[in-house]
């Protein structure tokens, strides 16, 4: 009997940013299916079931003491899911080097440290990448300015990795959310200010009327960019914003 190509034994998923919002919900999915899980945060306080290792994405150190001890207990990655990061919001005046800094190491040095580290370990299964990037790495967006040139190389790295990768059989995906219901994005709203210029401020908000999109509707985009389903994807930036983009 022919093997169906859809169906998923046991992988080993590694998720970053998997103590909360979007990552929160992309571990919970994977473990749901069935899958070993581990979630990669800074705080411990992921999904039950799921392995937790602390790492800190913006320190190569930290990534690679997680990634190799992945690698030790399993010999290979199947998904790197790559959601841990950071917001940024204000005008470009008063953006800091410090804060500049943040955020490209959290939301772009990030991946591309994790990635790294977990080449090996994709490589021994043909495994597969999705990032989380952003409605902003894909479109312009003031008064995000760090965040959307973070997440706009988050994005030209997804596609340039993706056909690099592409002879090893290593597919590299992305997802662009727009507004999603996390407390990252609850903390931004709780201090939007109010003297923001109406013709710009209008950019950032979706065609699509409606609630802001719940963690679990981005989780279910990286499970299918991860699965049997997409394997002719490699390179795609699926939006997910509304209409936004």
């Amino acid at each position: 009997m022919t093997e169906n190509p859809r169906v998923v034994s046991r992988r080993a998923v590694v998720v970053t940013g998997a103590a909360s919002g979007i990552g929160y919900a992309t571990a919970e999915l994977f473990r749901g299916l069935g899958d070993t899980v581990y979630g990669l945060d800074i705080v411990s306080t992921v999904p039950d079931g799921v392995t937790y290792l602390d790492c800190n994405v913006a320190e190569r150190a930290s990534v690679r003491h997680a990634i190799g001890a992945v690698g030790a207990a399993e010999g290979r990655i199947d998904v790197l899911a790559n959601v841990a990061g950071v917001a940024q919001f204000g005008r470009f005046d008063t953006i800091t080097d410090a804060e500049w800094d943040r955020v490209h190491a959290i939301d772009l040095k990030g991946p591309f440290m994790t990635i790294q580290e977990a080449l090996p370990y994709l490589r021994a299964c043909a495994g597969n990448v999705v990032n989380v990037s952003s409605v902003a790495g894909r479109v312009p967006q003031g008064y995000t300015v760090a965040y959307s040139a973070a997440k706009g190389g988050l994005t030209q790295l997804t596609r340039s990795l993706a056909l690099e990768l592409a002879p090893e059989n290593i597919r590299v995906n992305a997802v662009c959310p727009g507004t999603v219901d996390t407390p990252l994005v609850a903390g931004i709203a709780a201090n939007f200010p109010t003297d923001l210029d109406p013709r710009v401020a209008a950019r950032l908000a979706p065609m699509l009327p409606g609630p802001a999109m719940a963690p679990a509707e981005v989780a279910a985009s990286i499970a299918f960019l991860a699965s049997p389903d997409a394997r002719m994807m490699t390179g795609a930036v699926l939006a997910q914003d509304g209409g936004m983009s």
